[in-house]
């Protein structure tokens, strides 16, 4: 009896067990889900087949063949053997592709690590590009809330491709250029804030499909004309009518070889276009627009209208720039990590300061000046995204100071003051840039909270805020131009220099202007009298007349073998027309030998100026025989 008693019981317990296991069942996935627990194959097929076979035999012991290949692979790494830790990388995100940390590990390798194993700079490019590559359309699509992985993307950018460490770093920034000026063409420069946003929001509402698009009848025609010229509307097309734009605006292009049609033009197609601007007008403002969007979405994996809301909340990003996709990636980084029930594990502090990073060296370099046919590419200074970091900048205060916080993962939650030597940074260089581009008023704020800065932080005292603002431009010009400020000649001369390099050789007439307006402030305040009639306040000291000052350093700049002959040529091109007429008989043969030294036409390369040039200069016109880019 007692053994059936027992019997009876124990058959009772299991079934009570298998019935509350079973209602546990449920909740336990259910927050197995919300903890991103679950091993999914989801988006992995294409496997290898032996990788494939290996998946299905282990089963639920898949979870600790990934955690032996991770600590062979993270072995292989700390030994320097990456292409073999790299294959075993592979081996674990297609077993486990809901493991982040290995798609950042692989990524990390390829950018970082195998990149710098080939001298070859377009093999170099080539392993950074798969880095990026790998987290764009695998790593961060399989992983969709996770923050992480946007964050180091964002970092590859920012570090790799627009920072200095890697000498190769210039050619990245090249080929990022190239890609997107041919896919969307250069929709910020010279053009306001709202006008930017407003023809990358063409691309945002473009037709999503080339079903849709038949749908119009315009479109139709112009998909009928694409096929019989022997094109497909694809991101080819669209690249092709880009490379034919950067060829038609390339100044180095024209100096080198006269206006030209790059290779690989369908010139029969180009021909038909012009001779029906209606179907020209639907094919550039309809058809291009939606092989935008798709290129964008399929090549790129990018959020639209993301890339949207970033530009209409910090600026004009041009989308060739590394620090613009450094601004989507963290960003997108920012947002998936305020949604994360483990907050406290992400460092959102240092996703914060990527973005502000990002924001700062987009006001020092946020204007990108390209040429396609010298592959000639310049940053230069934006200040419309000053206005961007302040955004920015309060954001993070805010974020900070909710109920929620932003957690430094092991150093607990952030506070203010965890931002404010990256704020005076750039609160300085944002001073030097809105004075040297030419708002003034701009200038004069953004010393007046770098001053309140500097008086809470005890230092209001210092010689450097005393002054006022023309004091500060004064110390900080001379250590940007590494100049003596005591040497004003020197001064002078580095000055009128960068508004040769910084103005002239970029096309930039305002930029010249403005350097020259700075070099003749600090001229006529100490050297010089402005009123007529007045008397030198210093005799001894006498300089040249102003204009005299400008020639000479405009010659001996002109005379350096050490600039480049197309640089020099580039100057030459925008230069006033009364400076060129006032240095060409002592320029004239020089430059000849120069250029003909190179390969180059003299006479296209320093046309002689003519009494013609003074009626037709403008203030976005080269001078001389060049037409404008």
């Amino acid at each position: 009896m007692s053994d059936r008693f027992s019997e009876i019981v124990a058959s009772i317990m299991l079934i009570i067990s298998v019935a509350t296991a079973s209602l546990a069942t449920g909740v336990i996935q259910r927050e197995r889900e919300s903890l991103k627990l679950v091993m999914s194959m989801e988006g992995v097929s294409g496997m290898p087949p032996h990788v494939a076979v290996a998946t299905a035999a282990l089963g639920t012991f898949r979870g600790l063949a990934v955690d032996v290949l991770w600590a062979r692979a993270d072995a292989l790494q700390t030994a320097g053997n990456y292409f073999e830790a790299q294959t075993l990388s592979q081996w674990i995100t297609t077993l486990q592709p809901r493991f982040p940390k290995v798609w950042a590990f692989q990524a990390w390798n390829l950018a970082y690590n195998i990149s710098v194993s080939t001298p070859v700079a377009d093999e170099r490019w080539g392993w950074v590009n798969k880095g990026m590559e790998l987290l764009r359309s695998q790593g961060i699509p399989l992983n969709p809330d996770d923050a992480s992985l946007p964050m180091e993307l964002a970092w590859i950018f920012f570090d790799k491709l627009g920072g200095k460490h890697d000498r190769e770093h210039w050619y990245y920034k090249v080929r990022l250029a190239r890609e997107f000026r041919e896919l969307l063409g250069d929709i910020t420069g010279g053009r306001t804030t709202q006008d930017a946003i407003s023809r990358f929001r063409i691309i945002v509402d473009a037709a999503e499909s080339l079903d849709e698009l038949s749908g119009d009848a315009e479109a139709s025609k112009v998909l009928q004309l694409i096929k019989e010229h022997g094109a497909e509307p694809n991101e080819a097309l669209v690249r092709m009518f880009g490379n034919v734009s950067l060829y038609a605006g390339s100044l180095d292009t024209q100096i080198l070889e006269g206006q030209v049609l790059p290779a690989g033009t369908n010139r029969s197609l180009l021909s038909a276009l012009i001779d029906n601007p209606s179907l020209a007008e639907t094919m550039f403002n309809v058809v291009i627009p939606h092989l935008q969007k798709r290129a964008l979405l399929d090549r790129y994996h990018m959020n639209l209208a993301f890339m949207l809301e970033q530009m209409e909340r910090y600026g004009p990003l041009d989308w060739g720039h590394p620090h613009a996709h450094g601004i989507y990636w963290s960003e997108l980084g920012v947002s998936r990590g305020r949604e994360t029930l483990r907050r406290e594990k992400i460092n959102e502090l240092m996703i914060i300061r990527t973005r502000l990073l990002n924001l700062l060296h987009l006001t020092r370099t946020g204007r990108i000046e390209f040429d396609p046919r010298s592959d000639r590419i310049d940053l230069l200074p934006d200040p419309r995204f000053i206005e961007g970091y302040e955004y920015g900048m309060q954001n993070a205060v805010e974020l900070i100071q909710s109920a929620e916080g932003v957690s430094a993962a092991e150093f607990g939650l952030a506070d203010i003051g965890d931002l404010l030597q990256g704020y005076e940074a750039f609160l300085q260089e944002a001073t030097v840039f809105c004075y040297l581009y030419g708002d003034e008023a701009e200038a004069a704020g953004c010393f007046a909270k770098l001053r309140k800065i500097a008086e809470e932080d005890g230092r209001g005292d210092e010689p450097i805020y005393t002054n006022g603002v023309q004091g500060f431009l004064a110390v900080r010009l001379a250590e940007v131009l590494d100049i003596d400020v005591s040497n004003t000649r020197q001064f002078l001369d580095a000055m009128i220099q960068r508004a040769m390099l910084d103005g002239l050789a970029k096309g930039r007439l305002d930029t010249f202007n403005r350097f020259v307006n700075v070099a003749f402030s600090v001229y006529d305040r100490r050297y010089s009298a402005s009123k007529p009639g007045s008397v030198h306040i210093n005799r001894e000291a006498r300089l040249p007349p102003f204009p005299d000052i400008v020639a000479a350093s405009f010659t001996s700049a002109m005379k350096q073998e050490s600039n480049p002959v197309l640089v020099r040529s580039r100057i030459w091109a925008w230069a006033p027309a009364s400076l060129r007429e006032k240095t060409w008989g002592e320029l004239a043969d020089i430059l000849a030998t120069h250029a003909s030294a190179v390969g180059l036409a003299p006479l296209r390369a320093f046309p002689p100026p003519t009494p013609a040039d003074e009626n037709t200069e403008t203030a976005d016109t080269p001078s001389g025989a060049l037409p404008s880019p």
